[in-house]
């Protein structure tokens, strides 16, 4: 019988906000996208029903909104810790994936010292819906 996976606890650095995830992620990527390179963040990917979110009383989680609106990065209120990211839009109905992004620079780093990291330059060039939306250092061809 195989050992059951730990639980991942990904905290920001006041400790009011704790997201709960019930395993290692596949991989760590590290986003090049317009946003994702300024926040430093390196994110794990699961589903949104995998995920727990705790947060100590009068604790506040802000979200920012941009470009598309599909996702809202979320973080602390208090010390500013940029937690994950949430879809905005409902599961797709033909079965594609989804799935939220945690941010696994919040995590002990001991626990994900053997799980790959990846530079995800995919996104650079990805174009947005609408070039009005797109931030001014984006590098897509509209």
């Amino acid at each position: 019988m195989a050992d059951e996976p730990t639980p991942i606890h990904s905290s920001c650095h006041c400790g009011a906000i704790t997201v709960i995830v019930p395993r290692l992620p596949d991989h760590i990527n590290h986003c090049q996208c317009t946003i994702c390179r300024r926040y430093g963040a390196a994110w794990g990917y699961y589903h949104p029903d995998e995920v727990k979110i705790e947060t100590k009383p009068n604790a506040v989680t802000k979200q920012y909104i941009w470009g598309d609106r599909e996702l809202s990065f979320n973080f602390c209120d208090t010390c500013g810790c940029v937690m994950y990211w949430w879809p905005l839009q409902p599961p797709p109905t033909d079965g594609g994936e989804y799935q939220m992004g945690l941010n696994t620079s919040n995590v002990n780093p001991e626990v994900l010292r053997f799980v790959d990291r990846k530079y995800e330059y995919s996104w650079v060039k990805q174009p947005l819906r609408s070039k009005e939306a797109s931030h001014q250092d984006d590098l897509a061809k509209y």
